[in-house]
């Protein structure tokens, strides 16, 4: 199965537990909204340097949003149940 890759995201569904996070030569900061509560599951939004690759939680259905330029945001993790 073809993980969905972003290179926006402003409230995007996300569909899968985590998220590969990889920054080009600019930082960027991303928070995601529990759909269930809506609240920010992370008290305030985390930064990622330039060039870092990382992961991050999410949760499926939860609502991601990043802030910034030269991104790519990837869907990763388990899918849950259909």
């Amino acid at each position: 199965m073809t993980a969905n890759v972003y290179t926006t995201a402003s409230s995007q569904t996300w569909s899968t537990e985590k998220c590969r996070l990889a920054t080009g030569n600019t930082a960027i900061t991303y928070n995601v909204l529990d759909t269930t509560t809506d609240e920010n599951i992370y008290s305030q939004a985390n930064q990622i340097p330039p060039h870092t690759i990382t992961h991050v939680y999410v949760g499926i259905d939860n609502e991601l949003t990043v802030t910034g330029d030269n991104f790519t945001a990837t869907e990763s993790g388990s899918k849950g149940r259909t």
